[in-house]
Formats: structure tokens, C-alpha cells, sequence
């Protein structure tokens, strides 16, 4: 069985700040989430997060693709 080992830093699409930026890897949920707070996005970035962990995604993954899903409603 192969385990999956969560990254320290990220490079990941910031609803917030509507950019690509480096930080530090969130140690909770909670933490995560807030990052996708107060952005025109945060919705379905929230939505697209929490799918993803249930699925047993990192939280680095899950990030990842809440923020492919900001990039995905910013160009619709």
C-alpha cells in the first residue's frame, strides 16, 4: 500500500488574490477553507474542496482543484 505524503509548499491558483502564488501547505481544514473565503469564487471553490476530500484527496490536492475551479469560472 502506498501512502500519500502531504507537500510542505504548494504553488496553487488564490481565489482571493485571483493569481498563482507559493505558500505554505494548510495543517487543517479549517485552515484550507479559509483561504477560499471572501472571493468571488468561494462557493464553488468550497464545493469543489470538500468533494475532493471526501474522496480521500490531501489537502494540497483538494486545493489545487478548488483553484482549477476559480481559473474554470473566471473564463466562463
Amino acid at each position: 500500500m502506498v501512502a500519500m505524503v502531504e507537500l510542505q509548499r504548494m504553488r496553487w491558483y488564490n481565489p482571493k488574490g485571483e493569481s498563482f502564488e507559493w505558500r505554505e501547505v494548510p495543517k487543517s481544514d479549517e485552515e484550507a477553507l479559509s483561504l477560499l473565503r471572501s472571493s468571488p469564487y468561494t462557493q464553488s471553490c468550497t464545493e469543489t474542496y470538500l468533494y475532493w476530500r471526501k474522496l480521500d484527496a490531501t489537502i494540497t490536492a483538494a486545493l489545487l482543484r478548488a483553484g482549477e475551479q476559480a481559473i474554470e469560472e473566471k473564463r466562463n
